[in-house]
């Protein structure tokens, strides 16, 4: 064979090698494409959606327990800590089985029911975002100063969760919080 035919096949075999490892990281550098996404851990969306709302239930109970271990509560704190954690709980509850409806609901057909549809997810999310607020607003106040700094650092809203919690393809978003790395949509630079 001669030398330029095979630099060129060697250059297209590099070449290839290297988008197809591009497309590995987009994904979080698993290859299945099942990576941390926006929302998901590995495996998340291949749970069929009982076995997802039952996933997020856990996930939140988890780091409700490391926050209350976090917080070092007294006895005087733990009523307010347990009207918080049960409205967190009924929170993640209701996401999950939010969630496991998505899944199962037919995909919208045209852009205009894409749209009413994130629109209606949209008022649905500021309205528990509204809730979890005021659930905080009751807990927070309770909290000493050092316990008040460590639950700014530790209590997080949505699947990111802590900063201990962050995984692989997730960065450092803005004020501190996790947010996905490069994933299949546009970059977020």
């Amino acid at each position: 064979m001669k030398t330029w035919m095979k630099t060129t096949i060697a250059a297209a075999l590099a070449a290839t090698a290297a988008f197809g490892a591009t497309a590995a990281m987009a994904r979080g550098g698993h290859c299945d494409g099942y990576g941390y996404g926006y929302g998901h851990g590995p495996m998340m969306q291949r749970l069929d959606p009982a076995q997802l709302s039952e996933r997020i239930a856990q996930r939140a109970e988890t780091r409700l327990a490391r926050l209350e271990l976090a917080l070092a509560l007294k006895p005087e704190q733990q009523d307010a800590w347990a009207q918080f954690k049960g409205a967190m709980l009924v929170r993640a509850k209701s996401a999950g089985e939010r969630m496991a409806a998505f899944r199962q609901g037919d995909r919208p057909d045209t852009a205009l029911e894409r749209l009413q549809r994130m629109e209606e997810m949209s008022r649905v999310h500021q309205t528990e975002l509204a809730e979890t607020r005021r659930a905080v607003e009751a807990f927070y106040p309770r909290l000493s100063e050092a316990q008040k700094k460590v639950f700014d650092a530790d209590f997080h809203m949505g699947p990111q969760g802590g900063k201990a919690e962050r995984g692989p393809g997730m960065r450092p978003g803005r004020g501190g919080a996790a947010e996905p790395g490069p994933g299949p949509g546009p970059a977020r630079n």
